[in-house]
């Protein structure tokens, strides 16, 4: 006789399978339930991710950005020079080296910013409020876990 099947584990493939599938579907919900909410236009996925970075790294120089987003140097580049004329970002010289440029937000980006992610972290708070305390301990103990994979992936490994 074998193993019952809610102690068999899923293999792998079907695990990666999916997070791929899950990830892109929790952040297209986000969004489109966000998008009901606010009553300015919601910046394209690549320009929220620069904001989250240079909210949470004040300073952060284009270099910084175009290494933790992935990009190439002049995309990095363009997607500043893009954010600083839609009054997003500003531009400062380094006070040690001024050929250094620093970005930090606009207050109208910090305050949309804050006010996308207060949503986003409002829906996820509900979600997570339905769940039994072990749901919740399972997707918190499941946490650093992602986090593993996601610097996994950035590494090429």
């Amino acid at each position: 006789m074998g193993m019952p099947s809610y102690l068999i584990l899923p293999g792998v493939n079907e695990i990666a399978a999916a997070v791929v599938e899950l990830a892109p579907a929790l952040h297209r919900a986000l969004e489109r339930r966000a998008d009901t909410e606010i009553d300015f236009p919601r910046p394209p996925d690549l320009q929220l991710s620069a904001l989250r970075l240079v909210r949470r790294h004040p300073g952060t120089t284009v270099r910084e950005l175009a290494g933790e987003l992935q990009l190439k140097p002049n995309n990095a580049s363009a997607l500043v020079t893009a954010m600083v004329t839609q009054g997003l970002l500003v531009k400062e010289h380094d006070r040690a080296d001024r050929r250094v440029v620093r970005l930090r937000l606009t207050d109208q980006a910090r305050q949309r910013h804050d006010a996308v992610q207060g949503l986003f972290t409002g829906y996820v708070e509900a979600a997570l409020a339905a769940l039994t305390d072990s749901e919740r301990r399972d997707v918190a103990a499941a946490l650093p876990v992602l986090h593993r994979i996601v610097e996994q992936i950035k590494a090429g490994e």
